[in-house]
């Protein structure tokens, strides 16, 4: 019973698939910002470059350690405020987006509402226009009235 009920189902993929992956992950956009103010993401980290540099300098003392540790502090507080701060624009371009959305939707209401109105006024004028031309034509007198 349990069977039929499973088999009409797609089969469910693990949680613990992981993707395969040929190498490092690309630089975003975002890592590059990140990269130019001396911040780091696993991107940055796993770039040639960084990783070269990892085997070439030896083991931090303690000391140093703190100090490397300090300066990762004050990056990720930098990362954190330029989060902050892009947030905020982010946020008003999202307000300002929603407003010309609102804008453009009811000015092609519009535009729609006005063609549709021409459309009709045509549409009767040609009606109009037909109906004086067969009555012209109908006429003793010929097409222009005149006799």
């Amino acid at each position: 019973m349990n069977a039929d009920r499973n088999t009409s189902r797609p089969p469910r993929l693990g949680s613990r698939t992981k993707s395969l992956s040929t190498g490092p992950p690309q630089l975003s956009p975002v890592d590059r910002i990140i990269s130019l103010h001396h911040g780091s993401t696993t991107a940055i980290e796993a770039t040639p470059e960084r990783l070269q540099a990892m085997k070439q300098y030896p083991k931090a003392t303690l000391p140093e350690e703190i100090e490397q540790l300090q300066k990762r502090n004050s990056r990720l507080a930098h990362e954190v405020a330029y989060y902050r701060d892009m947030e905020q624009y982010r946020q008003e371009f999202e307000h300002d987006m929603v407003r010309l959305k609102e804008k453009f939707e009811k000015a092609l209401f519009k535009l729609g509402r006005r063609q549709q109105e021409v459309g009709e006024e045509w549409a009767r004028l040609r009606t109009e226009n037909s109906a004086q031309v067969q009555n012209g034509l109908n006429s003793p007198y010929g097409y222009n009235g005149s006799g």
